[in-house]
């Protein structure tokens, strides 16, 4: 054999190496931690009986969607319900923990603010997130220069569930890198849904290295989602959220 055979084969090896380790990445992105836990039933509501605005922050970041909540990008908040509000900020990436602390240590009664430093998803389970340093981004699938964090997900349906009561002003802010395509379908087979939810959802079609679905949901079965969604009543108005780094710019 000649020597540009044994080339030629050596070359063949390495590929064939590289798309081992590709599919090997890709079926890691695509391997959900959990399945849809869509049922509430043993989930009790809140006692409260006095009706307000219930922010739930997915994706929250450093607070500074929060802060818009308070401008009025999600609603007047003289609307809310007693003209009181209770926001919960979700966020994976453990770089926020001491911005978000900040936030909720401005809690009042009446403007009552929570940090959970969670990944949010449609089912519970301990996984290993990516926090891209650049963005500022995180997620479960690898991105290129990540720092890997472990992290506890919280069943978003079950979130829901706790911390409001029907009459409840509650405005859903999705922001998590490509999860909203599993916990959309997920949540529209759950008992939760009502014309007192706003969904605002980011959909992360093409963003870099994050797969549409770990759980293997279609394009057709998400917009089917959105649909049941809507005729439940959730209004689901067009979304999309400022960056951190088009803040900073």
């Amino acid at each position: 054999m000649s020597r540009w055979s044994n080339f030629a084969l050596l070359a063949l090896a390495c590929n064939a190496s590289k798309f081992l380790n590709v599919e090997r990445q890709q079926s890691n992105t695509t391997e959900s931690p959990c399945q849809c836990q869509a049922d509430t039933s043993s989930i009790p509501r809140p006692t409260r009986t006095k009706n307000k605005c219930v922010f739930i922050d997915l994706g929250a970041a450093d607070g500074n969607s929060y802060k818009t909540f308070l401008q009025g990008l999600y609603g007047n908040i003289a609307d809310c319900p007693n003209q009181e509000y209770e926001a919960i900020l979700v966020e994976a990436n453990p770089n926020f923990k001491a911005a978000l602390d900040g936030v909720a240590a401005q809690s009042v009664p009446g403007k009552e603010v929570h940090a959970m430093m969670n990944g949010a998803f449609m089912c519970e389970a301990d996984t290993t997130f990516h926090v891209t340093p650049a963005t500022a981004a995180s997620s479960m699938a690898p991105q290129p220069y990540g720092q890997d964090v472990h992290v506890h997900l919280i069943n978003v349906i079950q979130l829901i569930k706790k911390w409001t009561i029907p009459g409840d002003k509650v405005l859903l802010k999705v922001d998590i890198e490509g999860a909203e395509f599993d916990i959309i379908p997920c949540l529209a087979q759950s008992d939760v849904l009502s014309s007192d939810i706003t969904a605002f959802v980011e959909e992360h079609y093409f963003l870099g290295g994050v797969q549409r679905s770990m759980s293997g949901v279609t394009d057709a079965e998400y917009n089917a989602a959105k649909e049941t969604l809507k005729s439940k009543g959730v209004k689901m108005p067009q979304y999309k959220s400022e960056t951190l780094v088009q803040k900073a710019a």
